[in-house]
């Protein structure tokens, strides 16, 4: 059987990587979580099984597409000091909206997405006022799940530049543009807030 170990898994096929699990380590106990969006009840229901004692390894997979940050903290240190034969598993499309407190503690594990790739149209190398106006003019008429791709893209972007300086408030300031998409704000004016933040916080 393969090593198991705690994880974080990048992918929106939760269900299909939630099979292959079961079959990679079929010696294992698992209990999942499954939720549009991962709260504090959810939290506190997967710090109460994690304490259920069991002679077998036991899997708990937590699989959202939003982990608040408040759940997320209530996890922190049940994920730094598991008990005995217990590791997580947690699953989410991206890493942008988990906490950094989060990602330091686990490994990523990037499966891929079931979504189409985009391509931003933006040079951040030579990003300026000007050419952050085109961009937003030239996608104001996008719908919300083509604004969270930009998003995701943008992120992407800006850290492999190394021209930006990303600190925790500018990744929860992506994060909250994924989550505000998701609640219905404008796509448009979820964009321009992001982009001029980051914007600002070019070397």
């Amino acid at each position: 059987m393969a090593l198991l170990s705690s994880k974080i898994i990048l992918t929106d096929r939760f269900d299909e990587t939630f099979e292959t699990l079961k079959k990679e380590f079929d010696d294992a106990i698992f209990h999942r979580i499954d939720t549009e969006d991962f709260l504090v009840e959810h939290a506190k229901e997967a710090v109460e099984k994690a304490y259920l004692t069991s002679d077998r390894e036991k899997v708990i997979v937590l699989s959202a597409k939003r982990f608040t940050p408040i759940a997320q903290n209530k996890l922190l240190k049940i994920l730094e000091e598991p008990p005995s034969k217990i590791h997580f598993i947690l699953m989410t499309p991206t890493k942008s909206g988990l906490l950094t407190t989060i990602r330091s503690r686990l490994p990523i594990d990037d499966r891929g997405s079931a979504k189409e790739s985009v391509e931003i149209g933006l040079d951040l190398e030579r990003l300026d006022l000007a050419r952050l106006f085109a961009f937003l003019q030239s996608n104001r008429r996008i719908d919300a799940k083509k604004g969270a791709m930009l998003a995701e893209a943008l992120g992407k972007e800006a850290m492999n530049s190394g021209r930006y300086r990303l600190d925790d408030a500018m990744l929860e300031t992506f994060a909250q543009s994924l989550r505000l998409l998701d609640m219905g704000s404008p796509p448009n004016f979820v964009l321009t807030r992001l982009a001029l933040k980051l914007l600002e916080r070019k070397r």
